[in-house]
């Protein structure tokens, strides 16, 4: 079992499903209630919906361990879980399983909330994953795009639940709250944006070796560390400059 937690990364998981709760309980609730509104989504609708993001990233991180087991063998050689502890052809069986339970899940909370056409961000997450592990990892720069575009992906998608569902109980009441509901959670998004592609790139200038000798265009193979490490400082400068600028600006004694 302890092997299996490694493989889908399980302390990443609790992360994503505290974010979402945390998004909803602690950020969501507090600023629909300024505005005299109550959130709609149900609360079994919202606990299917945090399964649907863990389990979808689970599949991903089982599938991208099972395209990396080669490089990890360089990079990492001590961590390296597939081929070696769990075969091959049972990560595949655990990120399909994974995966599609996640979609059906997402795609059942899209169509009891009378949304479902949102069901096709599950597909598409799920894709991205799949392909992000296949091709886009080894590309200059897209695999780090992608990631940190799903990681803030995972507070918004809450709030995408929401919206219709405010709009269809308060209508033009609730314009202005959700207005103001929605910068704060694109604010946090954006954190999570950067922070992850922070931490993408330096997991890239982490496992250069095995990313130089696997032929993958990563900017810390293409540029040289020096460039990468750069462009990590200005990414958390950013975030930095950017929390200043929220604690001054909407955060008032």
């Amino acid at each position: 079992m302890a092997t299996w937690l490694k493989l889908v990364r399980f302390p990443n998981l609790m992360i994503m499903a505290a974010t979402q709760i945390l998004t909803r309980q602690c950020l969501m609730r507090p600023v629909l209630g300024v505005g005299g509104l109550e959130l709609q989504m149900e609360a079994g609708m919202f606990a299917l919906l945090v399964f649907s993001t863990v389990s979808i990233a689970a599949g991903g991180y089982a599938i991208n361990d099972y395209f990396d087991r080669r490089i990890d063998l360089v990079n990492k050689p001590h961590q390296v879980i597939v081929g070696l502890s769990v075969s091959p052809r049972a990560v595949t069986a655990c990120h399909l399983v994974l995966t599609l339970a996640g979609i059906m899940a997402g795609t059942w909370v899209s169509y009891r909330t009378e949304q479902l056409h949102m069901s096709l961000v599950f597909f598409i997450a799920s894709g991205l994953l799949w392909f992000y592990s296949t091709t886009y990892k080894r590309q200059l720069l897209l695999g780090t795009f992608i990631i940190a575009l799903l990681t803030a992906l995972i507070p918004f998608m809450v709030l995408l639940f929401e919206i219709p569902l405010q709009a269809s109980v308060y209508g033009s009441v609730a314009r202005e709250t959700l207005r103001h509901l929605m910068r704060w959670v694109a604010g946090f998004s954006l954190f999570a944006f950067l922070l992850n592609a922070a931490r993408e790139l330096v997991k890239d200038a982490e496992d250069f070796e095995g990313d130089r000798a696997f032929g993958r265009q990563t900017l810390p193979v293409v540029a040289g560390t020096g460039i990468t490490k750069a462009v990590i400082i200005l990414l958390l400068s950013t975030v930095t400059a950017l929390v200043l600028a929220a604690w001054f600006l909407y955060l008032p004694d």
